[in-house]
């Protein structure tokens, strides 16, 4: 992925995110399809597709399967784990700056755990990004992403640099539509204090997420280790309502 295609997913963000800010598009209201939207930019609509999944990234739109894409009810919430953002967004919504150091990429063995999440046989070669992403120059999280050759290649991996895999997953019409993350805490070790800089022992919050599409395809395994002093989360909870 080039940089001018990634200019171009952000500038089409911008776009979508100031007409639905200016009220343009009320909450709740459909948007235009995928298409009809990348007709009138004149863009490719994977391009189109995956400015979108930034917007959904940043709670402004969620897709509904079969439906459409809509305009989110309720202002997005800082760091709200209701929402499947990625690391950027998350960095970007605090103000600060994303980046990304220690990048490696390539193919390994599928462990038993990753083989299960991809539904591929324990063994067969997956792609891997590993990186440690920046918030202003500082290091507060590493992340190590696996996927299926077929869906994104290690050297297409290489080329999303700093930016989002969904807007990647997105552009090859894997829109991830949900996700399911197990939260732990944990303690640096050697290697992980290296490369975050920090101590060993340092406290760490570790995300262990399988992402899906609408069809219920998984198409990405992550493991993120946070430093637990970077970031403050946010979780909706609903109810009881009338429940006795």
């Amino acid at each position: 992925m080039t940089a001018t295609r990634r200019s171009l997913r952000h500038r089409l963000a911008e776009e979508l995110r100031g007409r639905i800010v200016s009220g343009e598009w009320r909450p709740g209201e459909r948007l235009p399809s995928e298409p009809k939207l990348a007709r009138r930019e004149s863009v490719s609509r994977s391009s189109m597709r995956a400015a979108i999944t930034m917007l959904e990234e940043e709670g402004y739109v969620n897709r509904r399967h079969g439906s459409g894409t809509y305009v989110s009810h309720r202002p997005a919430l800082a760091s709200d784990l209701g929402r499947n953002f990625g690391v950027s967004s998350l960095i970007a919504s605090l103000g600060l700056e994303p980046g990304s150091v220690e990048q490696t990429y390539g193919t390994e063995p599928a462990s038993q755990s990753v083989a299960a999440a991809l539904d591929v046989p324990p063994g067969e070669p997956v792609s891997v990004l590993r990186r440690v992403r920046t918030a202003n120059g500082r290091r507060v999280v590493d992340v190590t992403d696996w996927c299926r050759v077929d869906h994104i290649g290690p050297e297409e991996l290489r080329a999303i640099g700093e930016g989002s895999i969904y807007a990647a997953l997105a552009e090859r019409g894997l829109a991830v539509d949900h996700g399911v993350a197990h939260l732990s805490p944990d303690n640096a070790d050697e290697h992980l204090g290296h490369r975050l800089d920090v101590p060993r022992g340092t406290l760490l919050l570790t995300f262990d997420q399988i992402d899906r599409t609408a069809d219920g395809v998984p198409v990405l395994v992550s493991r993120e280790h946070h430093l637990a002093d970077a970031f403050t989360f946010t979780v909706v909870r609903r109810g009881p309502g009338a429940e006795p």
